[in-house]
This record gives C-alpha cells, structure tokens and sequence, in this order.
C-alpha cells in the first residue's frame, strides 16, 4: 500500500486582500515565469505564470509581513506585503555570474554508473502539495571515490510510481552545497523545466550537455512545484469526523514517489516560506523516514 504524504498549511480565515500583476526582468523588461513567491513566517505564497503573472490571495494577519521573490538565475527580493499589494509590476536583477576557471576533459560516455538505482517495488511513499507556499524538496549526494571513472552527470531520474498524476510540470534543481549542510547556490544556470504526461510512472531528465563534474563536497538534486494553472486539480478529501465529511482543496501535481529509508542514512531538506531546512518525513507507522526517489547516471 502507498501512502502520500501532502504538504498542507494551517488554515486561516481571516479576511482576505488580492495581489496581481507580473514579475520582470529588470534589464531586459521580459516576464519571468516560475517565480516562487513565498510570505516569510507564513503558509502562503504561489508561482508566476508562464508569462510572468501572478495572483496571491493575502489573508489580513499577513498584511505586515514580507514577501520573498526567488528565481534562477536571479538575485532574491524581499519587499513588505503592503507595497507588493499595490504594485502591478515587480522586478528581479538578474544575477552576475563570476566565471571560475573551467578544466576542459575529454567525455567518451563508454561507462556509465548509476547512482542511488530505485527499484518499482523499492517505493513506498509519495510527496504532494496541497499549500500555495511554494515548495522545493532536495535530497543530497555525497561524492565517493568510485565515482572517479565516471565524474560527468549524465542524467537524473524521478519516480512517481502509481499515483495518478495528470500532465504536469516541475522544474529541475541542482545546488551546491552550504557551510550549513543546506543547498546553497544553484549549479544548473538556465531553468529546466520537465513535462510529464498523464500517469507517467518516471522521468529520465538529460544533463550531459551541462557538462557538469560530479562536486567533491557533493550536491543536491531537487524538484520545484510549479503552483500554475497547468498543475492545478480540485480534488476532493473524505473525513471521519461527521461535522466535516468532505472538503474540495486544489492540489498542485505532480505527486513524487517516496522511498523508505533508515534515520540518518540521506540527508533531505526543504524550501519553504522563503528558506531551506533540514526535512525528515516520518514513515505510516514506522520509524522509517521518506526519502525522494531521485536517481542520478554518471558517465565518463
């Protein structure tokens, strides 16, 4: 049986204030899409559109908090929800990359080595989201001496086992990793965004043309929620308690699969009302800890 954990916020009802516009680039003036839009210390927030739009329901008890703006390949903001209310068109600078010195090495792709492989009968678990609050969930790999013959990250895989996803988009992270132990900056300098189809049981995303070097200190791998249109479903949940026997909510696919891992064994952390954390999902009955199925191949 699987069971699916769904990242759900408290709920409030307090009145409500609605934010519009869109989200650009300040150099160039373009839209930006999927830009995370979190509320600091709160369980709201949402994505911008594929043009750059975006509409946030703002409950009163928020008014005087602030809003976080984040996206590859650009510099955070962070500005009061009282001045994101009134402003029609919010933008971001983009980022100046310093450029490190790059060792050129030939790849033959004539070995490759998987890591973390995940077998169908290997998954137990799945991650939702029902919040609005933008979520980003990250599992680290460690680097390993073996990984010497083959250094190049030639793929990343994602499961989604036999939960009914329809189609569906989410972006693909990498992030190097912090002093802290938490991602830290973004590895992949473009967006990449993954369509699924309908009941697509997995992903294979290509990275080979990045070039990138498997990182001694190791790296994350992560998948973004995208909180758009296109990922949203009205979905209906039955309870026990006879006051409440069922609610409609929105749920924002795709749903990930899990794998069930021993305390300790990964190390998994979350993006959530604008920074990361450290993530340990307890199992259905079991002191068993929910790891994100994410394999990666190597190759030379």
């Amino acid at each position: 049986m699987k069971f699916l954990f769904i990242l759900i916020p408290f709920l409030t009802f307090s009145q409500q204030q609605v934010a519009k516009g869109v989200v650009l680039d300040k150099v160039t003036n373009e839209p930006i899409p999927y830009v995370n839009i979190s509320i600091l210390e709160s369980t709201v927030g949402t994505s911008s559109n594929d043009d750059g739009s975006f509409r946030l329901e703002i409950n009163e008890d928020d008014t005087n908090k602030v809003v976080s703006l984040s996206s590859l390949g650009y510099a955070s903001s962070k500005i009061p929800v009282s001045l994101f209310l009134k402003s029609e068109k919010i933008f971001l600078k983009p980022k100046t990359e310093v450029l490190e010195e790059v060792v050129i090495k030939d790849k033959f792709e004539a070995k490759t080595n998987v890591v973390n492989k995940i077998e169908d009968s290997d998954l137990c678990h799945g991650y939702g989201s029902l919040a609005e609050n933008p979520w980003i969930m990250a599992l680290y790999f460690p680097y390993n001496e073996d990984y010497q013959e083959t250094e190049f990250l030639k793929s990343v895989k994602f499961h989604f086992g036999n939960f009914k996803n329809k189609k569906a988009k989410f972006r693909l992270r990498l992030f190097t990793i912090g002093k802290d132990s938490l991602p830290h900056e973004d590895i992949l300098k473009e967006s990449v965004v993954v369509e699924l189809t309908k009941k697509q049981k997995e992903a294979v995303v290509d990275i080979s043309n990045y070039d990138i070097l498997f990182p001694r200190e190791g790296f994350y791998v992560a998948f973004e929620w995208l909180y758009i249109p296109y990922n949203a479903e009205e979905v209906t949940f039955h309870f026990t308690d006879k006051k409440k026997k069922k609610e409609k909510r929105i749920k924002y696919q795709p749903t990930f699969s899990a794998t069930c891992e021993n305390e300790g064994e990964y190390m998994v952390a979350s993006y959530i009302s604008g920074e990361w954390r450290f993530y340990a999902a307890n199992t259905y009955k079991s002191e068993k800890k929910a790891v994100p199925a994410i394999s990666l191949t190597l190759s030379n």
